[in-house]
């Protein structure tokens, strides 16, 4: 079991994409009486009571939705350049002497439970390496944790890849936790269809 109480993990959910494949915000796709947005940060929640959403496009459909959650919520008013631009909003709010490792996710991928987060904090705690990412289908991706020596990199993060480059260019630190499901992510309208219908097989 998990001490949850003692870990100085944030949790940073990137939620400011506009969706353009999928034509509506995937945000508020739903899905079990909940918003895709709204399952990633009760997952988040169950592991870290310090979670960051950062918003861009839509962001007055979405904030509402999400006001009643005990998160911080911070705008990413160049949310349009790409994910990096999200990540580094999230990194400014971060309090830096108590936080030693920030995991970052998707609200996307509708797979990421809370099992899958403390099983990477878990490895977080007993891995030497400074990066726990997610394995899927041979690549690595995110989910992942950084611990506190990658904080400036990811406050000055550039490019439309995100964390994903900072995990590419330091594979020799990487740890992976296996996430066989984390290649499924909604991008379009038959993406979503094809997820609810393999769901409910």
């Amino acid at each position: 079991m998990i001490n949850l109480e003692n870990k100085n993990i944030t949790i940073i959910i990137l939620a400011a994409g506009s969706s353009s494949r999928l034509g509506r915000p995937k945000q508020l796709l739903e899905l079990d009486g909940n918003t895709l947005l709204q399952k990633s940060i009760t997952a988040a929640l169950n592991v870290s009571k310090n979670v960051i959403v950062v918003l861009g496009a839509n962001d007055k459909l979405i904030h509402p939705t999400i006001s009643i959650f005990p998160i911080e919520i911070v705008f990413n008013e160049n949310w349009a350049t790409g994910m990096s631009s999200s990540i580094r909003t999230g990194m400014k709010s971060i309090d830096g002497p108590t936080t030693n490792a920030v995991l970052i996710m998707l609200c996307d991928q509708p797979y990421v439970d809370a099992a899958l987060l403390k099983k990477m904090v878990s490895a977080f705690e007993k891995s030497e390496r400074s990066i726990i990412a997610s394995e899927y289908e041979g690549k690595v991706g995110v989910p992942a944790i950084f611990d506190v020596s990658f904080f400036q990199k990811l406050k000055i993060l550039e490019g439309q890849k995100g964390a994903k480059a900072l995990i590419m260019n330091n594979l020799e630190k990487v740890e992976r936790v296996i996430f066989e499901k984390g290649k499924i992510d909604i991008d379009t309208e038959e993406a979503w269809k094809e997820f609810k219908k393999q769901r409910n097989k």
